[in-house]
This record gives C-alpha cells, structure tokens and sequence, in this order.
C-alpha cells in the first residue's frame, strides 16, 4: 500500500528516522545526497549518481505542490501547527 500525501506538509518529522524537519530538507536529499545502495529503490536508481540533479527552481516548485496538498479542513489545528 502507498501512502497518501495528503498533508504531507505537516506531517514532520520525514523519513524513516525523522531526521528531516522540512519538505525542502527531503527534496534537497533527493536532489543530491542519494548514495547508491543495494536497497535503494529500482526507481531512484535510474537516475544520474548522486540524486535527481533538479534545478533550484524545480525544486522550489515540487516543494510548493507538496504544500497545496494540504486539506486545511481536514488537519486538526493541534496536530498540524496551523490557526
């Protein structure tokens, strides 16, 4: 099952370990801190060594469509950080 990404920007902190505490701190990762590892996903290594080589502007812009996937009505404002 995949999760969903509803949210995804208040769900912090990320990854399995949580040592990222932003959107653009994964995103950043992915871009150029990946190592090639025999269990890295098949999909990641398709791309050049070293991350997804995406421009600064690219990522500013997946980070952003991250963000509108947030359902204000569906958060708790406890939970999230929100008004």
């Amino acid at each position: 099952m995949t999760p969903s990404l509803r949210n995804i920007a208040v769900t912090g902190p990320y990854m399995h370990d949580g040592r990222f505490d932003t959107l653009e701190e994964v995103v950043a990762h992915y871009n150029e801190g990946l190592i090639r590892h025999e269990n890295l996903d098949p999909n990641l290594l398709k791309h050049p060594p070293g991350g997804l080589g995406l421009s600064s502007n690219d990522q500013e812009a997946l980070v952003a469509f991250l963000k509108t996937l947030t359902d204000d009505s569906f958060v708790s404002p406890l939970s999230s950080g929100l008004p």
